[in-house]
């Protein structure tokens, strides 16, 4: 978990205009119409992107495909102990408050961090505006096997901005988990060091109620 996380962040620190010095990452482009392109990752996929761009060498003309266009997108990693990230894209709701919010139309690529068995963690990247400057922040989703959009419950990018209260606002059509926040069975520590903790434990009370 704590390699897949890692590998995530450190592709999008590359991938983005201050880090571009460092070269793009090697990437394996599925789209829907069956057609494989392999080659190198040439856009951030945060939420201003609508196209993967993809070079066939690390300075070539890019190639640019819709997010409509894709089935699902690999990161590979030079060291062959870390597997390769899932990358697919996603329909949002823009709130993290359950029953609250819109469906964005278009798709986010969003790196899947957990794969359970009833629900998936992911992790998205969006440009948010804190006063100062604009940073590019990742933002963690859950979405269950049998919806098709993906609901955003925590920025962990620079600090824990949401209380536990209000992190609960994000699964409150499930009491359990909802309880183990105000109880104290998950901590705000512990969500900070695993930030798909609080999938996991979805995905067990899932599993527990089936």
């Amino acid at each position: 978990m704590r390699k897949t996380l890692l590998l995530i962040i450190t592709v999008l620190m590359i991938c983005s205009v201050s880090s571009a010095k460092q070269g793009p990452v090697k990437v394996k482009l599925l789209l829907k119409d069956s057609t494989v392109v392999e080659g190198f990752l040439r856009s951030e996929l945060s939420d201003r992107d609508t196209v993967v761009a993809v070079s066939p060498d690390a300075k070539g003309k890019k190639s640019k495909y819709s997010f409509n266009q894709v089935e699902r997108l690999f990161l590979l990693s030079d060291n062959d102990s870390i597997k390769p990230v899932e990358v697919v894209p996603l329909r949002v709701y823009s709130s993290m408050h359950s029953g609250k919010g819109i469906i964005f139309d278009s798709p986010r690529m969003l790196f899947l961090a957990y794969q359970g068995k009833y629900v998936n963690g992911y992790v998205g990247y969006v440009w948010v505006y804190n006063t100062v400057a604009w940073n590019l922040e990742p933002l963690a989703y859950y979405k269950l096997n049998d919806s098709q959009v993906a609901r955003p419950y925590l920025n962990f990018g620079t600090i824990f901005r949401k209380s536990k209260g209000k992190m609960a606002n994000s699964f409150e059509e499930y009491p359990e988990l909802t309880k183990e926040l105000e109880d104290g069975t998950l901590t705000t520590k512990a969500i900070n060091d695993d930030p798909m903790l609080m999938v996991k434990e979805l995905d067990k009370i899932l599993e527990k109620n089936r």
